[in-house]
């Protein structure tokens, strides 16, 4: 894992690359030109925001057998499946294991606590 310096010093020189790429502040973005810098700032923090959690749900480590949450038997791996959410930042969309339970004859999601009620 990269260092939190490493990490912000990458963050900066892509800022900078951002801010030449997008030129001037169009101002009719906002109610003043500091509104219409954060609104653009916003607009692309939440799109780093999704992208980053797409990437990282697919590296996410994946178990060849799961017990099936409803009987316990053992359930197969069957590949991994797109599913959106609404995270924090807006909407996003995560890759997570898909297993299959022969006893049941369903599919489920084993979940990791934080993302179901």
């Amino acid at each position: 894992m990269a260092s939190r310096e490493g990490i912000r010093g990458r963050i900066d020189a892509f800022a900078c690359e951002l801010a030449a790429e997008l030129g001037d502040v169009d101002e009719s973005l906002g109610d003043c030109w500091l509104d219409a810098v954060e609104n653009q700032a916003v607009e692309l923090g939440d799109a780093i925001s999704a992208e980053l959690a797409c990437q990282l749900s697919r590296r996410r480590s994946v178990a060849a057998q799961v017990p099936c949450p409803q009987c316990g038997a053992p359930g197969r791996y069957r590949g991994q499946r797109s599913r959106e959410l609404i995270g924090r930042r807006g909407p996003l969309t995560i890759s997570e294991p898909e297993y299959f339970c022969p006893a049941c004859r369903r599919a489920f999601f084993p979940a990791d606590g934080g993302d179901r009620g």
